[in-house]
């Protein structure tokens, strides 16, 4: 998820950070430490909820995550899946158990080794309920972790087991053919026990976090930077070509623009939309305008009224939203109008379009104004809703778009509100907002998407509950083959959005700004861009 997705829990204090950070200052870019190499400046976007792996849920965060840690399994440059701390894995003839075996080289940034019971000890801590894990449904799948979560078992019955220093095996509630997917994210990634045991919660602090990827974090500036420097003791160490690199948090997109064009960036988070035309025109060898499996959601409070239990409401709201026409005359950045809550492109998978998809306008329009007036509004009762969305120039010009069409369509009176990104996720999670929140959600796993639908799906969910989905997604579960898997997937979409519990509006791109200067820069879907795979020329 960029955002939501998938999420802050307990939070390290912003003046525990600048103290922390005030000796550590910005590494200097282009400096040349021992080998020679570059440090590279890189836009992030807005502040991250937690560094803690368990307990955030934002995508923004995964930039550091896979810089700081790596699980079993890793993300190669171009997003597919390699292998990681394990080099080599198999599985049952059932699907239910993997044995993977982990490389001799993996090494904590302090120089020790990286163990099979580093696992076992991060995974059964992500279940203790203590930990308020982020993301439960990416845990689920291994045996007994729900029970674990929400119903106290002893974490030490999760399916997890160290054979042997090099040797894990895990054993899941369900096969779950993509697991390898679920390995490479920073959910399933190790922990260095010391230093848990050392710090509690602090352990991610500058200075004290002891991680196994590539950099280590040198430097953490609330809404300034994160500095990471490379990790000698690293497995890939003597491949890397930069020294280190600094994240810049920035949620004006204007002055990140200011930055790139200074040449204080090497890469932007994204481009402001407004200037999108001109950065073609005057910025073209920069501009890398890609499709981003990501779904950007507005998000109706099911726990509320008028939302709970009315989905011929939301279901209008969606009809009366011309999504083509955001993406071609508003956005206009390489985005594709969403009719389905999973995104095309992720394990093979092609979700079912609404049934409503298809029809001309008029149509469109007339069934909308039909279901809000079944919903119970019409000219003599007009709705009136807030659209929550966090600070940023292109989710501003998707609110006023929406906005209007919803006026026109049916008579809405919308207020929009804008807050800082993790304000936006705290109150989402907490269902405190009083309509609609705006989220992307944006993960290469395919099953996620509608796992947020779940009724267990407590804290991420807009509070979805429908026990026929619920069996769906169960039978989803117990797939076997990967036909199966995509057509009960299918099928427990098909479900969810005849309620419309999320409305989903586009598939966005990933748009950057990149130096040509940037060497080893690979679109991909997931846009995720590990410094590793990175240099510098000239």
């Amino acid at each position: 998820m960029e955002e939501a997705g998938p999420l802050p829990q307990r939070r390290i204090t912003r003046r525990t950070l600048i103290a922390t950070a005030a000796s550590l200052p910005l590494l200097a870019a282009g400096t040349a430490p021992a080998a020679g190499r570059p440090v590279l400046d890189i836009g992030l976007g807005p502040e991250v909820d937690t560094l803690d792996p368990h307990r955030s849920t934002t995508i923004v965060a995964g930039a550091l995550f896979i810089e700081l840690w790596e699980g079993l399994t890793s993300f190669a440059a171009d997003g597919s899946v390699a292998p990681g701390v394990a080099e080599r894995w198999e599985t049952s003839v059932d699907g239910l158990t993997w044995t993977f075996h982990l490389r001799a080289d993996a090494r904590w940034s302090d120089g020790s080794p990286v163990t099979a019971d580093d696992f076992v000890f991060a995974w059964r801590r992500a279940v203790t309920p203590a930990t308020r894990l982020g993301l439960p449904e990416w845990v689920a799948p291994i045996r007994n972790a729900l029970p674990i979560l929400q119903n106290g078992a002893p974490p030490e019955s999760l399916g997890v087991a160290a054979l042997d220093d090099r040797t894990l095996q895990v054993t899941l509630e369900h096969p779950k053919p993509d697991l390898t997917v679920y390995t490479a994210y920073w959910v399933l990634c190790p922990l260095h026990r010391p230093s848990l045991a050392a710090h509690g919660d602090s352990f991610v602090q500058p200075g004290r976090l002891v991680g196994n990827g590539a950099f280590t974090l040198a430097a953490a500036v609330p809404q300034s930077h994160y500095a990471l420097t490379a990790n000698p003791h690293y497995h890939g160490a003597a491949a890397l070509r930069v020294a280190g690199v600094n994240y810049h948090v920035t949620e004006d997109l204007q002055t990140e623009l200011k930055r790139f064009r200074a040449g204080e960036l090497v890469a932007t988070k994204e481009v402001p939309p407004t200037q999108l035309d001109w950065a073609r025109t005057h910025l073209a060898d920069s501009l890398r305008l890609a499709y981003r499996a990501s779904t950007f959601f507005l998000i109706p409070n099911l726990t509320r009224a008028p939302w709970k239990d009315n989905p011929d409401l939301a279901t209008a709201l969606s009809m009366a939203i011309d999504r083509r026409t955001i993406v071609e005359k508003i956005t206009r950045g390489g985005e594709l109008p969403a009719f389905s809550m999973t995104p095309e492109g992720l394990a093979g998978y092609n979700p079912p379009q609404a049934g409503w998809a298809g029809l001309a306008d008029n149509d469109r329009i007339a069934a909308a104004r039909a279901l809000y007036a079944r919903a119970g509004y019409g000219p003599g009762r007009p709705l009136s809703l807030e659209l929550l969305y966090n600070t940023n120039e292109l989710n501003r010009q998707v609110a006023v778009a929406v906005a209007a069409m919803w006026q026109q369509v049916l008579g809405v009176r919308t207020t929009l509100a804008n807050q800082e990104f993790k304000v936006v996720v705290g109150r989402m999670k907490e269902h405190s907002y009083p309509d609609i929140v705006r989220i992307t959600w944006a993960v290469g796993l395919v099953t996620e998407y509608l796992n947020l639908l779940r009724s267990r799906a407590n804290t991420v969910g807009p509070g979805y509950v429908n026990p026929a989905f619920d069996r769906a997604m169960a039978d989803v579960d117990q797939s076997v083959t990967i036909g199966q898997f995509h057509e009960r997937l299918a099928a427990a979409e098909r479900l969810a959005m005849a309620d419309m519990p999320m409305i989903p509006i586009m598939r966005q791109s990933s748009r950057r700004l990149v130096s040509p200067r940037l060497q080893g820069w690979v679109d991909n879907a997931l846009d995720l861009h590990s410094a590793r795979f990175l240099s510098l020329a000239g």
